[in-house]
């Protein structure tokens, strides 16, 4: 773990994007966050030892989060740079119904964020509480898209959705974990990319 230095410019850039911020806020955002870096296919299982109650923020990199059911790795989505990651608290549910891991695809680094830090943001400045609502409507929007795409009854035209949806980082995820993602076999997502080269080639 290294200390946030500049690193902690890109996550004031992206929050002030959506909400623009005192610089006493974004003085206290800087000495709150650390910095910790992942080597490719690292997994980050259990993030408690690090922050007991947080978010992260991904400077660079892409992280893919999954989760265990009955024995099998099935990923949940993918993170990419300048997006934050983390659970969500839900203070009506104690327990999730399952618990993320997550691993990064690529050599990142992460911005640790305390929740802790975050609830006195929201005492302390006001104005916060709008970048919070800000931040819920994108995160309950990507959750929407991930719903529609799972439900899609066509592999092929999940994925073609997937390419539209995530244009920037198709190329960048590894072949078994995007077909994880689709719900659909490796063979079959293969069989899919061949046709769709063929008929680029036509």
């Amino acid at each position: 773990m290294t200390d946030a230095y500049n690193e902690g410019d890109a996550l004031i850039r992206y929050l002030n994007e959506l909400q623009p911020l005192k610089k006493e806020i974004t003085d206290l955002g800087k000495k709150a966050t650390f910095k910790i870096a992942m080597r490719k296919n690292e997994i980050l299982a259990n993030a408690s030892h690090i922050c007991e109650d947080c978010l992260f923020f991904i400077v660079k990199g892409l992280v893919r989060a999954f989760i265990f059911d009955e024995g099998r790795d099935i990923t949940a989505r993918f993170i990419n740079e300048h997006h934050l990651m983390g659970t969500i608290r839900n203070h009506g549910t104690v327990i999730p119904t399952y618990q993320e891991h997550y691993q990064a695809l690529e050599e990142s680094e992460l911005l640790i964020l305390p929740y802790r830090f975050i609830d006195d943001m929201y005492e302390q400045f006001p104005e916060t509480n709008i970048l919070a609502r800000k931040l819920l409507a994108i995160h309950y929007h990507l959750s929407q898209e991930r719903s529609v795409l799972s439900r899609i009854p066509s592999a092929e035209i999940r994925y073609k959705q997937f390419k539209t949806g995530y244009s920037t980082i198709n190329s960048r995820v590894p072949l078994k974990f995007l077909a994880s993602y689709l719900g659909m076999r490796v063979e079959t997502l293969s069989r899919i990319r061949k046709k769709e080269k063929l008929q680029a080639k036509a």
